[in-house]
């Protein structure tokens, strides 16, 4: 009986065991399915939030010469572009129509000279408030422009919009009319266009 009761005992054992081993790997089997699941639950999310464009080199990449001529309806005139990096990262577009003039007295009649109409961008990365307050300190006419970016003022006197979003800064000069309101406008135009890709 005794041998009965050790054979018995011994089996129960083995049984216990042989389930546990078994009920281990079960659990490490779905655990690891976990680990898969969760690490294409975080691809698949990374997929349907993408993000913009992480690099932008040159402001030309946001603002095509086809929305230049479609913003500023210019589709009868040439227009020079020039994608240079001065101090930083500009994008020029110029384009003779005409609707830029100065004046000038000589000799007691007056002269109206055209100028090309022009629409300049240029980029700074890696900008913060202090670089935009330090930049903008200049303006000698500055407008705030509210819900434009993280921040953005405009000048009258150098035509110029300068905007802080998402860690851009960038100089929009639009000298498209003799008009102020005008240049504004277009300016603004420009850089909600930017703000929209960055």
């Amino acid at each position: 009986m005794v041998k009965f009761l050790k054979k018995h005992k011994t089996k129960i054992v083995k049984t216990n065991l042989l389930i546990l081993l078994i009920s281990m790997m079960a659990f490490a089997c779905n655990s690891k399915d976990n680990k898969v699941d969760s690490a294409q639950n975080k691809i698949v999310a990374k997929n349907e939030n993408p993000i913009k464009k992480a690099v932008v080199d040159s402001p030309c990449e946001l603002v095509s010469l086809h929305e230049i001529k479609s913003m500023f309806a210019i589709e009868e005139y040439p227009i020079e572009l020039k994608d240079v990096v001065y101090t930083y990262p500009t994008c020029i577009y110029k384009w003779e129509d005409e609707k830029v003039t100065t004046s000038r007295s000589f000799g007691g009649q007056e002269f109206k000279t055209a100028k090309p109409s022009e629409v300049l961008v240029v980029m700074v990365k890696k900008a913060n408030e202090t670089m935009f307050k330090q930049s903008t300190s200049v303006y000698k006419q500055p407008q705030e422009i509210p819900n434009l970016g993280a921040l953005a003022v405009w000048d009258s006197r150098m035509s110029q919009l300068t905007f802080l979003s998402n860690h851009y800064m960038f100089h929009v000069h639009v000298k498209v009319s003799n008009d102020d309101h005008d240049n504004k406008q277009k300016a603004i135009a420009v850089a909600q266009l930017i703000i929209g890709k960055i």
